[in-house]
């Protein structure tokens, strides 16, 4: 579809409601009108498709023609000649419509177009049957008369629809004894045509009222279909009312007040103070304005109707106020975090001393001129400052607050949390940092992440390939040890059995400790946690070790308490740790030195340290030797596999110890902490 296309239905919709509703209302708005025109008769509703002369409208103009004859009769001198020539040629146009007859005897003032002289009258209503003209209006100097067909018409009855259209003919005297001597006789001719030489108003009505009764319908069909169409289409319909509320929640809420007042007032002076015209065609342009202007004042408050559910509280904080705030905000982000809020204190002391300025020199004017207006400005000004301090200490509460986020957010992320995110206003004054705090603890998150993978990756892989190694070395030692036992074999042959029978028991160890540190690291390793003695286990492994200790030529210097020293661990870990020690310093120490294995006690706990002389030069760090597969002297490579102290470390760790070397020249010293119990 094209995008041309897609975009306009909203707009056509919200066309089709507001063409449909404005029409609808605009209709009933013209109906109302006319009823309060017509001091509520329904006739006029039906004046479109009933006999013009039984419309409000013909009595309407009736009533005005008359009022006009009667105007100059009554008070002759409050015209001059030219209005009254006016007047009658507004009469005149009429032609042979109209035949009036009007006389004032004090003044001896006569105004007619009827030929004769009808002055001989009878004041009693019965006017004489006058040819083509059977609808008469009729004073006689004290009562008016409406002859309708020879009968006369009770005016007064609410239904006769004449109450509100006959004049009050006594407003134009404040004797009404001076009208005793005036005369007036009005007639029109039946049926009404076309005036040749003017426009003839009765003449016009007839032939307009049918028309605009059927205009009426048709527009309220319209205006019916088109809502109906803008119901069905009421999704669209409403996405064209989100951009309405989007463009009217630019503006500011005091210009939304100030037009919604102009609209209002407009309506009501529409609606109340119209000028109602002399014939249909005068009223039906005044109430077509009439409409217009309420048309216009219910769409604006439709508008800030939808502005409001819309927008909802930005409806009242999008204002003046507020969006000078948002622009000082962003003049002080081309500063520093410091300098704005330096910036910020500055400048609220510079406009409050202007403010309070001010407001003391309206406050003495205002005094001394006594002027309520001045005193008025004052207190206005006054309370700006004081809105304007207000603002600014709860801006600094929330900074404060936000500040006090900050801080504990920075120790939730010490203490290992990097989940948690800090979540602060848009427009806090440190929304920026904690933006950047969050970014850094993300990265940090992944990374950590990243690294746990990697090992986890690294451990699985180590766990499942010593797993997988296991069932066919152990064939392969069971063949060695059967190839072993055979007889009769060369003595080469023998000789290459022992080199498998040492290789393989060699890979067995490794692979044994491949997987035992793999474990130790994924923290997938069960554990015996127990009371122990430490002393005790170290003399222990001490023991079942004499053979090779003895076989070095190294001298152990053991220096460890007779007493118990007991700890919470796992005597196997800690038994494998020890052994791996122990076999290190045998390994790598100078032939005929010393190895000292000392425990020392304190309020902390226990440390036990074994310290011994290499017998190589040693060029690492003590965080390089504690890396798998990593031996210190790097020209051996038949024995070890580079994994005893990273076993050691690690058992040592998950048996709540603490393990760590130190490197001192030529002298290579691990120690062991653990924290001791009470014998119980």
């Amino acid at each position: 579809m094209d995008t041309k296309l897609r975009k306009s239905k909203p707009f056509t919709a919200w066309l089709c409601f507001f063409l449909g509703v404005s029409i609808i209302i605009g209709l009933l708005v013209i109906g109302i009108a006319a009823l309060a025109h017509a001091q509520g008769n329904w006739v006029v509703l039906k004046a479109p498709f009933t006999d013009y002369k039984s419309s409000i409208a013909f009595k309407e103009r009736t009533g005005n023609y008359f009022n006009k004859l009667f105007s100059l009769v009554a008070d002759p001198s409050s015209y001059d000649i030219e209005y009254m020539e006016m007047t009658k040629q507004v009469l005149d146009d009429e032609g042979d419509n109209l035949k009036y007859y009007a006389i004032n005897k004090d003044s001896n003032l006569l105004v007619k177009n009827s030929a004769g002289d009808l002055s001989s009258i009878p004041k009693s209503g019965k006017i004489p049957d006058l040819p083509g003209y059977k609808y008469i209006w009729y004073f006689d100097g004290q009562k008016l008369w409406v002859i309708d067909h020879g009968k006369p018409v009770d005016i007064e009855r609410l239904d006769s629809g004449y109450r509100g259209i006959v004049p009050n003919l006594r407003q134009y005297t404040d004797n009404p004894a001076e009208l005793v001597n005036s005369e007036i006789w009005l007639a029109v001719k039946d049926p009404l045509v076309k005036n040749p030489y003017g426009r003839s108003g009765y003449y016009a009505e007839q032939q307009f009222l049918p028309v605009i009764g059927w205009v009426y319908i048709a527009f309220f069909a319209v205006g019916i279909a088109l809502w109906a169409l803008a119901i069905i289409r009421r999704r669209e319909k409403r996405e064209f009312d989100r951009k309405l509320a989007s463009w009217s929640g630019r503006m500011w809420l005091e210009v939304k007040i100030v037009l919604s007042l102009l609209a209002l007032s407009a309506v009501a002076t529409f609606t109340y103070n119209y000028y109602r015209g002399s014939g249909i065609f005068d009223w039906v342009l005044d109430i077509t304005l009439t409409s217009c202007f309420l048309l216009l004042g219910l769409w604006w408050f439709y508008l800030m109707l939808i502005d409001l559910i819309v927008n909802g509280k930005n409806f009242f904080t999008h204002n003046s106020v507020n969006s000078l705030i948002s622009w000082y905000c962003k003049y002080e982000k081309r500063y520093s975090w410091q300098k704005s809020m330096l910036k910020r204190a500055y400048i609220l002391l510079a406009v409050e001393a202007v403010m309070a300025l001010v407001s003391v020199m309206f406050l003495m004017g205002g005094v001394a001129g006594l002027s309520g207006s001045a005193l008025l400005v004052a207190l206005l000004i006054a309370g700006a400052g004081i809105y304007l301090i207000y603002r600014y200490l709860k801006r600094y509460d929330e900074t404060l607050s936000d500040l006090g986020q900050l801080m504990d957010h920075i120790e939730l992320i010490k203490n290992g949390d990097m989940k948690t995110r800090l979540e602060v206003a848009a427009d806090a004054d440190i929304y920026p940092a904690a933006q950047n705090l969050n970014s850094i603890q993300e990265g940090m998150s992944i990374a950590v992440a990243e690294k746990i993978k990697s090992e986890r990756m690294k451990i699985d892989l180590i766990t499942n390939v010593s797993h997988d190694l296991k069932t066919p070395l152990t064939s392969i030692i069971s063949y060695v040890d059967l190839l072993n036992k055979e007889e009769g074999l060369p003595e080469h042959v023998n000789d290459y059995i022992k080199i498998l029978a040492q290789k393989s028991e060699r890979l067995k160890n490794l692979i044994q400790d491949l997987f035992d540190l793999s474990k130790a690291s994924s923290d997938n390793i069960s554990l015996d946690m127990e009371k122990i003695d430490l002393a005790r286990l170290i003399k222990q492994t001490l023991a079942d070790m004499e053979e090779s200790i003895n076989a070095s030529g190294l001298t152990f210097r053991v220096n460890i308490p007779d007493e118990p020293v007991y700890i919470i661990s796992d005597g196997k870990k800690l038994y494998r740790v020890w052994e791996n020690l122990i076999a290190n310093a045998l390994k790598y120490s100078l032939t005929g030195s010393r190895v000292f294995i000392d425990m020392s006690l304190d309020n902390q706990g226990a440390l036990a340290t074994i310290k011994n002389t290499a017998d190589y030069e040693m060029k690492f760090s003590e965080d390089e030797i504690l890396q798998r597969f990593v031996r210190g002297d790097e020209s051996r490579t038949t024995e070890g596999s580079g994994l005893g102290l990273a076993i050691a470390q690690s058992f040592t760790q998950i048996c709540n110890g603490q393990f760590s070397v130190k490197i001192d020249g030529d002298l290579f010293k691990v120690e062991l902490g653990f924290v001791t119990i009470q014998e119980s």
